[in-house]
């Protein structure tokens, strides 16, 4: 009842705005003022994404800033307006200037959408570009939009490769390089075979080279790890973990597949056991690959991003609180609380080497020193972007997520500052050292490709929730479950593995048939086309007036916009999004009456 009210109240906007805007002069006011504020938005989003990229977040989160409100609305919104500025390039005759100002609007509003980095908001911008094309007939315009999507399609192409490297006279020196056939995440290596976690062809080992065996996984692989001797971990983007083991002939074989008992944040192997941080369940350890029931849990520990620690201390950071924890332990089990830090970041990885701990924050990278069980800052540089180090007796090596190496050394008293001493001249999602050897993995992916990429790990999650969508449609066909939250429910019908729940089903369509049925998903199928059908019928009223038809051109775009976009998205129920639906309803309306008045003196 909460959800369908919060709807309901905002269907009114429709006739708030044509009661407003009655006339022409104040409906093109409103439009404008709309118009001018969401051009300066972007450009001030722009500047966030500007600043999210140089501290390489687009690398770790694979989404845009939400300075405003969360991205995905954001990019919905964005696409609006950009659809809005190439109507009235297209079709407004009028100055030079002013057209040319209304291109350069429009690739104003293009970046800030592609910055966005939502995928079903793109598909939304392009089918409305689509929409207006097909409505002018510009039919050469869609020339230079094949042409640039063909380009980042097949131009920008996907590739994976592990890199070896030897450390020499200061210099990162390749000695190797593996070209792998799926998609490299994360890689080990074991003697002369490097285990290769491949997130399309499941666990891959190579020898010389030369792939020796194939593990397939029933879900793509995200990391791979050495438990113990002969005893490794594979785990899936579904959260499933894969025991392998290694056979006297050389051959991993899968021998158990399992689970961690909530929702899994970042997992390590310490000890000779395998640590895995739940957000909601605390801290677990498995103490026996033989043996998997053989395991604690720390209820307490929980809401952990990240973790490190030895036989003696263990240290984990909290985004909630922003705090770095340190914890005494006894035989490598975490016992009492013994000190902690405020990092004031919300995001961070930790690393523990003897007494020295290093945290990687959102905009700092910091030493610590931990001395008769206190945490004492040593010192702090501005923000490198760590995603692993390797430590060796009289250096320690940082890996950025842009390429860099870095270098700290180490003598007896204290760790000196960090130095670019080299650059891969690429970005590596992983950067181990073995021996005197250390490895990279490096992939590239297509991310406009990544819409129909069934590898893609959002895509993974989609299909897991539509699947988990028609199986309560099963149940509930003809008038579905009402219009409620689906979180509890959804809990319900996943499959056990699957460790998030969702109180949507991320599409306008399956959720509407899972909340309202057949019957309610027939009548607002029928609601949305009579919309399209209005929009479409002004505009070929008004196609030959200045500003109006314009208007009418690109609210019928934007709302084609909006269906496509709701094939990924539960835009729907987005209240930002829905309201701007309503608004170009009721605006394209109010223009139509106006000129129903003015012209025809109805």
């Amino acid at each position: 009842l909460k959800l369908f009210f919060k709807r309901l109240i905002l269907i009114p906007v429709v006739y708030t705005i044509v009661a407003v805007a009655n006339d022409s002069d104040k409906a093109k006011l409103i439009f404008k003022f709309y118009i001018g504020a969401a051009l300066i938005t972007m450009l001030l989003y722009i500047i966030f994404a500007y600043e999210h990229f140089i501290a390489q977040l687009y690398s770790l989160e694979s989404k845009g800033p939400s300075p405003f409100q969360y991205v995905m609305t954001a990019g919905g919104l964005m696409s609006f307006t950009m659809i809005f500025f190439f109507a009235f390039f297209i079709n407004e005759k009028t100055k030079i200037t002013i057209r040319l100002f209304y291109l350069f609007a429009f690739g104003v509003a293009a970046v800030g959408l592609f910055a966005s980095y939502t995928r079903a908001a793109w598909l939304g911008g392009v089918a409305g570009i689509l929409m207006i094309v097909i409505l002018k007939r510009k039919w050469l315009i869609l020339a230079p939009i094949i042409v640039i999507l063909l380009a980042a399609l097949f131009i920008f192409k996907s590739e994976s490769r592990v890199y070896e490297y030897i450390y020499r006279d200061n210099q990162f020196i390749q000695t190797n390089e593996i070209k792998t056939e799926g998609r490299v995440i994360r890689v080990i290596n074991e003697g002369d075979t490097l285990l290769i976690a491949d997130y399309e062809n499941g666990v891959v080992a190579y020898k010389d080279n030369k792939v020796i065996q194939k593990i397939e996984t029933p879900a793509p692989v995200t990391q791979v790890k050495k438990w113990r001797d002969n005893y490794y971990l594979a785990y899936l983007a579904d959260t499933r973990i894969i025991l392998l083991s290694k056979k006297a002939n050389g051959e991993f074989h899968s021998d158990k597949t399992f689970t961690s008992p909530g929702k899994t944040t970042f997992f390590k192997v310490l000890q000779g056991k395998f640590y895995i941080a739940d957000r909601d369940s605390g801290l677990t350890i498995f103490q026996n690959p033989l043996n998997l029931a053989e395991r604690i849990t720390f209820k307490k520990l929980n809401g952990i991003e990240s973790f490190d620690g030895n036989s003696t201390q263990f240290i984990s950071f909290t985004p909630d609180d922003h705090k770095l924890k340190l914890y005494s332990c006894m035989d490598g089990l975490p016992v009492s609380a013994v000190d902690s830090f405020d990092t004031k970041s919300t995001y961070g990885l930790v690393w523990l080497n003897n007494n020295h701990v290093f945290f990687q924050g959102g905009k700092e990278f910091v030493q610590l020193i931990i001395s008769n069980n206190k945490l004492k800052k040593v010192v702090s540089q501005e923000l490198i972007g760590t995603i692993q180090l390797a430590f060796n007796i009289e250096n320690i090596f940082a890996c950025t997520l842009d390429g860099k190496i870095l270098k700290a050394d180490i003598d007896s008293s204290h760790i000196g500052m960090f130095k670019q001493i080299t650059s891969l001249g690429y970005s590596p999602l992983d950067f181990i050292k073995s021996g005197a050897k250390y490895y990279t993995a490096f992939n590239k992916r297509n991310r406009l490709a990544s819409i129909y990429d069934p590898y893609h790990e959002t895509n993974i999650e989609r299909m897991n929730i539509w699947r988990t969508g028609f199986k309560i449609l099963a149940d509930h066909p003809l008038i579905g479950v009402g219009d409620i939250d689906l979180g509890k429910l959804y809990a319900q019908y996943k499959d056990k593995y699957l460790k998030e729940n969702f109180g949507h089903m991320h599409n306008n369509f399956v959720h509407l048939l899972v909340i309202l049925g057949v019957f309610g998903f027939s009548v607002v199928m029928f609601m949305l086309f009579k919309i399209f059908q209005l929009h479409l019928k002004i505009y070929r009223t008004v196609k030959d007036i200045p500003f109006v038809s314009s208007y009418a051109l690109g609210a019928t775009a934007a709302f084609v916009g909006f269906l496509f976009s709701g094939l990924g998205e539960w835009n729907f129920g987005d209240q930002e999004i829905i309201t701007m639906v309503w608004f170009t309803l009721g605006l394209n309306i109010a223009f139509y009456k106006s000129y129903l008045k003015d012209v025809k003196g109805d």
